[in-house]
């Protein structure tokens, strides 16, 4: 396997972390990123980027190549939201560089003023030294104090905290009562690790439901998470081929018991994908 290039200096330590913990993982996998986008919902060109330090990945990203390299992918996912508040490091505080002696006429550069005195340095030289550096000292007296230049230097490290102080909030919640209902669903599917559903199984009319989704159509394979994974996952469930986890995300054990389902049922393909005829056993 090639070895990987350099990060990008800019890169803070969480992005840096982020980036080398994708890395492990890939190798891991041992997939080439024309595999990865077979197997997953992004392409080869945007897995370049991500690998590379070049973009910030999504949060689905992560946990979508977490879950083919076998890993819960939750260590990942709380440092993605750490990286999303500081990808980059925060620029040096702006200062002038002094300039070599002769640099500026080696390199045929005319200073602004005009060419110095033959006889020695340009009249208003110290004075501008003078002055840079007054202005210098007042700019960094000004960046470094009161409430408003902290929050600025901390904002990222703030964003990230409430990031994680909301979710730890949503696990809460739901380990309090003992799953989400369908009742509280909103309309875009967010995977949370550690997060799971109820299933309210109902026949109605000839068909059964979960509530979470009425599709009988929706191609669902691994790493896949949605909406209709949970619909399926329940449905699974109240006909006795059990998941491990009811929680929107189409893991192995989810295709195992897909493909014990499709063996008993008969008439199916057996290929642990869940395509129409497949919704249609499902739902009877």
């Amino acid at each position: 396997m090639a070895p990987w290039r350099s990060l990008p200096e800019e890169l803070s330590p969480p992005a840096r972390r982020l980036v080398t913990g994708l890395r492990e993982l890939k190798d891991r996998t041992g997939m080439s990123l024309a595999a990865l986008e077979r197997r997953t919902r992004y392409s080869r060109s945007s897995w370049e980027r991500y690998l590379n330090g070049k973009k910030l990945p999504p949060r689905e990203a992560v946990a979508e190549l977490a879950a083919l390299a076998g890993e819960d992918g939750e260590r990942l996912c709380a440092l993605h939201g750490l990286a999303a508040g500081d990808w980059l490091r925060a620029p040096p505080p702006s200062a002038s560089l002094p300039t070599a002696p002769g640099r500026a006429e080696a390199d045929g550069a005319v200073p602004a003023d005009g060419p110095a005195p033959a006889d020695g340095p340009a009249p208003a030289d110290g004075a501008a030294r003078q002055d840079g550096a007054a202005r210098q000292d007042g700019a960094a007296r000004q960046g470094g104090r009161g409430f408003g230049a902290w929050a600025r230097r901390r904002a990222p490290y703030l964003i990230s905290l409430l990031i994680l102080a909301s979710t730890a909030v949503t696990v809460a919640a739901t380990w309090d009562r003992g799953g989400t209902s369908h009742r509280e669903r909103p309309d875009d599917f967010v995977f949370e690790p550690g997060t799971t559903y109820d299933c309210p199984v109902e026949r109605k009319g000839a068909s059964l439901t979960a509530g979470y989704s009425d599709t009988r159509r929706t191609y669902l394979h691994q790493l896949v998470i949605s909406w209709d994974v949970v619909e399926a996952q329940c449905l699974l469930e109240y006909h006795g081929y059990p998941v491990a986890e009811v929680d929107g995300a189409y893991d192995a054990m989810t295709e195992r018991a897909v493909k014990r389902f499709q063996e008993d049922r008969g008439g199916l393909v057996v290929d642990g994908i869940i395509g129409e005829h497949t919704w249609e056993v499902l739902r009877r």
